[in-house]
């Protein structure tokens, strides 16, 4: 889990996402703690159709108004956001105080609702993205079901039980590739280091150029040398390494 925020603004009027940018520009107090990006969304229904091939991550956050007047309103924004990722922060915006109920049927688990209007002011949204924060931090402080990486200056953390697999890089020294349930990371590290921080009994480490989780493999295939991982996902390693998974498992 990056330490990274990236904060969507979605609205239609332009007016208000800039008021909008302007205040979480302003709201300093995270940036000792995370590296932030502001992104106001300018064109709705292409950020919709968008939602498919983006990386959403575990700290982004979405500012969306359920008062849309495009074809998609904020909930069905909120749904597509929720079918690639759980754990995201969504915070609706409305113009009026009734809407939670809608929120509550279709599943979302919005982390608060904020009626639009002068009373939406820098201190509403700083007491709402300080307790983001802290749901933030404490994911990250429950070090014993994380691996931390290195990534491009960052500090990266990955909890054990979303890593599907970790592979070297052929001919990339110090560097592997992480497969993760919601995405795949080059960072800096090699196999041999990782086998001394990876306290995890489900997490193999027994073989040269991977780890692997073995509470994701849904089926090991010998003549194929594949291994087939509950998301869907394969991994071609071969014979051997399928012969030596089956025993651990």
């Amino acid at each position: 889990m990056s330490k990274t925020m990236t904060i969507y603004i979605i609205d239609d009027d332009f007016m208000y996402r800039k008021k909008l940018q302007e205040i979480l520009a302003s709201l300093h107090f995270f940036t000792d703690s995370f590296s932030v990006e502001i992104i106001p969304v300018e064109e709705q229904e292409v950020f919709f159709s968008s939602l498919n091939v983006l990386t959403i991550n575990d700290n982004d956050i979405f500012l969306l108004d359920i008062d849309l007047q495009t074809y998609y309103s904020g909930i069905d924004i909120a749904k597509k956001i929720r079918e690639h990722n759980q754990k995201a922060f969504i915070l609706f915006l409305t113009n009026s105080d009734d809407k939670g109920i809608d929120i509550i049927n279709h599943q979302i688990h919005a982390m608060s609702y904020l009626v639009k209007g002068p009373s939406l002011d820098s201190h509403i949204l700083e007491e709402a993205f300080y307790s983001i924060k802290q749901e933030i931090l404490q994911r990250v402080q429950d070090k014993d079901s994380y691996l931390s990486f290195k990534n491009f200056g960052q500090i990266i953390f990955v909890k054990y039980n979303e890593i599907l697999y970790i592979k070297s890089m052929p001919g990339v020294r110090n560097m592997v590739v992480i497969h993760t349930e919601n995405s795949e990371q080059v960072v800096e590290g090699t196999i041999n280091k990782l086998r001394e921080t990876a306290d995890s009994t489900y997490l193999y480490t027994e073989l040269k150029s991977y780890i692997i989780n073995l509470n994701h493999i849904f089926s090991l295939e010998r003549a194929t040398g594949i291994i087939m991982f509950d998301d869907g996902s394969e991994l071609e390693v071969g014979k051997r390494i399928i012969d030596k998974l089956r025993k651990a498992l």
